[in-house]
């Protein structure tokens, strides 16, 4: 077996040495420094700025050996898809689970004008002040066996669903089943789009049956 598998972290050739100590240096400088992407939960969340209060999950050790939680971070842009005129919003909640990722440089100037481009306001670079959060559903989640193959738009249990198949769309909700394909249109099984029948037809205003 090869000992590359097992390679140590610090090059011991290195310890004691100018490289060794520059090594060490700015490993520690990008630590404690440079930001980039962790996993965070949501502490809080405003709807009307679309901002959240969010609590990085990695935690960071002390120089004693100590381990700390971080810091929380405050008024993060929360994600969206959109484009078009149209966009996808999510309801997001305290607890939910996602994606803190840093811009490379100072977003604030760009952000309060609206996605307007505008020049970095500050020095900043890879830093959560200028974090975006991305929702994200890691487990807790059903999908039934026939939407495998299927884009879906669900409740965690997948008793609200949306399925988007290959020349098939199937709405659920509530223990209703409403699906479009090359068939028609059927609720529940039952045929209710434009080739339909209707049984106990009868002249007047009665009443008729169900759809067939």
């Amino acid at each position: 077996m090869s000992d590359a598998i097992n390679t140590p972290d610090i090059d011991s050739a290195n310890e004691g040495s100018l490289a060794g100590g520059l090594d060490a240096f700015l490993a520690a400088w990008t630590r404690d420094n440079l930001d980039d992407m962790l996993p965070a939960v949501v502490v809080s969340y405003d709807e009307s700025s679309n901002r959240a209060v969010l609590r990085p999950l990695v935690m960071i050790g002390t120089t004693d050996g100590a381990k700390r939680a971080r810091a929380s971070v405050s008024n993060v842009p929360v994600f969206r898809y959109g484009g078009g005129g149209f966009f996808l919003r999510l309801p997001v909640k305290p607890g939910d689970f996602g994606w803190l990722k840093a811009n490379d440089r100072d977003i604030s100037l760009v952000m309060q004008r609206g996605g307007q481009q505008d020049w970095p306001n500050t020095v900043r670079r890879h830093n959560f002040s200028d974090a975006m959060f991305f929702p994200d559903s890691l487990k807790g989640w059903t999908v039934a066996g026939g939407d495998a193959d299927a884009l879906t738009l669900q409740s965690l249990d997948g008793a609200t669903c949306i399925a988007i198949g290959t020349g098939t769309i199937e709405l659920r909700a509530g223990g209703q089943v409403l699906k479009i394909d090359a068939s028609g249109v059927k609720h529940n099984g039952v045929n209710i789009g434009g080739t339909h029948n209707h049984g106990g037809v009868e002249p007047g205003g009665g009443t008729t049956g169900g759809p067939s």
